[in-house]
């Protein structure tokens, strides 16, 4: 726990740093007073992500790389003091209820993790991007590298495990932090909607995060940053002014930053490329071409890199959803793909009981089923939370929708841009509810709109119950939030056994083969049965793949070299 929270202080003026370096590089003139330290954080750590992805093409993440990005963040952090800090530490309340946050998150991250994927290959993409640069077919060994997570990668480049004997990757509980005492903050500061929409973020955060701690879970990291950028969009336009002589501000430069380094970390987070361009399309109307073509360079250098760190690990141009015209000797056998893609949506659609699998249906199937089919399998998954959250998040949007009308009526001069938010909530959702209509991955979307229905409610209700409208009643909710996730999140073990230095990752049982070339490979001892998928290697040694596959060729005597089928075989399923 210690260790951990010395990494946090360390990496969070790091990102800080690289916030504030941003801004004086690709920023405005003009910076808004308000944007506060926890805006210069999600920006760097979003700047940062994407530097690493952009390193990755040439190069492992190394520790030298490492303590270069901790050296430049930290140096220039320090350079720029003194600064005026946004969130103040003097309300009672406040620092209490942040306290009760961190011990609770400190408690949670410190805790060794069975989290599923991340032994399925959470962690094996972590130790690839350590030791080679991005590989040529590395998608064949296995699938989930051909959308190789930029979070995996941010992980890669702060999981210092050979100096400290305990594996830290607890860069999303720090996200979520940073997430609770910055709308702990604003939900004593502001006032009204916005008051109540702080303090529903902080709960929908809490709720949608707390089953996927422990593990890098690019899940968890997009929602959360996911949240966080449509909160700010929304502010950004509410305070767009056309008559002001520079808008291309702060906060107009992080959204463009933090939707080019969401859409890298989960596929699900794809909509968020139209902030970008929204964003974009603002500053461009202005007539602001220098600032339009610093962030379209930008937004270009990101894209290619992207679609080269998909070419080279699938031979796609962009993984699974376009394949070029090229034909490389690593490319992913078509037949792989589409299998893929469709256990990625049944997956999500439905989860399989032992007696539906062991009758043969499969997640593949299930992706394949038309909407009247998977439909009511779908429905009937759901729990009654689940169901309350859905419906919570679509009133929201209806909420949006008539709020943002009525701003129309009254000056379409001065509030047209915020039909854009309504616009892009309206199509987040249809994308979440067509493609992966399973919550955690559409933690962004729905925790907005749920949090946005919550509000309207108890700010309907403070119109009736006066007490509700006083900082009292914010306080005493705020606290019991913090005191009710220390409680959930107690972990003895936290404190008996990983006081000092967390835990490292499990050591699953390996087996060692040989493929059709006489190379080494590995792979679970158990391998998974047609039944029940297991195929875990956790941090066992490379190439280890989720079962034996003897016919994957080397395309040289390194690993850095690549993995392909060969073409007059059929690879083994």
């Amino acid at each position: 726990m210690i260790l951990i929270l010395i990494f946090w202080v360390l990496v969070s003026v790091a990102f800080l740093g690289w916030g504030k370096l941003s801004t004086s590089i690709l920023g405005p003139k003009v910076i808004l007073e308000d944007f506060s330290e926890t805006g210069h954080f999600f920006l760097g750590i979003s700047i940062v992500g994407i530097l690493v992805g952009l390193v990755w093409c040439v190069a492992p993440i190394t520790p030298i790389f490492t303590g270069l990005l901790m050296g430049i963040g930290i140096g220039y952090w320090l350079a720029s003091l003194p600064f005026h800090w946004h969130i103040e530490f003097k309300n009672p309340w406040f620092i209490a209820s942040s306290l009760l946050f961190g011990m609770a998150v400190l408690m949670k991250s410190a805790a060794p993790t069975s989290y599923f994927d991340c032994g399925l290959y959470y962690i094996q993409s972590v130790r690839w991007a350590q030791n080679f640069p991005v590989v040529p077919g590395l998608a064949n060994l296995h699938i989930r590298f051909g959308t190789f997570s930029s979070w995996h990668l941010l992980t890669a480049a702060f999981d210092w495990p050979k100096y400290f004997g305990g594996d830290i990757d607890d860069l999303g509980e720090l996200v979520l932090l940073w997430f609770l005492i910055f709308h702990s903050w604003n939900s004593i500061k502001r006032s009204g909607f916005e008051r109540y929409l702080s303090l529903c973020l902080i709960f929908a955060g809490l709720w949608l995060a707390f089953p996927l701690l422990t593990a890098p879970s690019p899940d968890l990291a997009a929602g959360l940053i996911g949240m966080q950028t449509l909160w700010q969009f929304r502010k950004f336009l509410r305070a767009w002014n056309p008559k002001e002589a520079n808008q291309l501000n702060t906060r107009g430069l992080a959204l463009f930053a933090q939707s080019l380094f969401l859409i890298q970390i989960k596929l699900s987070a794809l909509p968020f490329l139209l902030v970008a361009f929204l964003v974009l399309f603002l500053i461009m109307r202005k007539g602001w071409f220098i600032s339009s073509f610093h962030l379209i360079v930008f937004g270009l250098i990101v894209g290619l890199a992207m679609m080269y760190r998909s070419y080279v690990l699938t031979g796609y141009a962009i993984f699974p959803a376009f394949q070029n015209g090229w034909s490389p000797d690593w490319l992913v056998p078509s037949d792989l793909v589409s299998e893929y893609m469709d256990g990625v949506r049944g997956f999500a659609r439905h989860r399989l009981s032992l007696s539906e699998l062991q009758s043969g249906l499969t997640y593949e199937k299930l992706g394949r089923l038309t909407f009247f089919e998977w439909f009511p399998l779908w429905a009937k998954d759901r729990k009654i939370t689940e169901w309350l959250v859905i419906l919570l998040a679509v009133s929201g949007w209806l909420l949006l929708v008539r709020f943002v009308s009525n701003h129309i009526r009254r000056s379409f001069k001065d509030h047209w841009p915020l039909i854009f938010f309504t616009w892009l909530s309206g199509m987040m959702l249809l994308f979440w509810f067509s493609n992966a209509p399973d919550v955690r991955f559409g933690m962004a979307i729905l925790g907005l709109g749920c949090s946005y229905s919550v509000a309207a409610i108890l700010l309907n209700l403070s119109n009736r119950f006066p007490w509700i409208k006083g900082i009292g009643f914010q306080q005493m909710a705020l606290a019991f939030l913090a005191f009710g996730a220390l409680v959930t999140c107690i972990d003895l073990r936290s404190i008996k056994q990983y006081l000092l230095i967390p835990p490292l990752y499990s050591k699953a049982p390996i087996t060692a083969y040989k493929n059709d070339q006489g190379k080494i490979m590995y792979a679970p001892t158990d391998e998974p049965s047609s039944v029940i998928q297991s195929g875990q290697c956790w941090d066992g040694p490379m190439p280890c793949s989720i079962k034996s596959v003897p016919n994957l060729e080397w395309r040289g005597n390194s690993l850095a070299d690549g993995f392909r089928f060969h073409r007059s075989i059929e690879p083994i399923q």
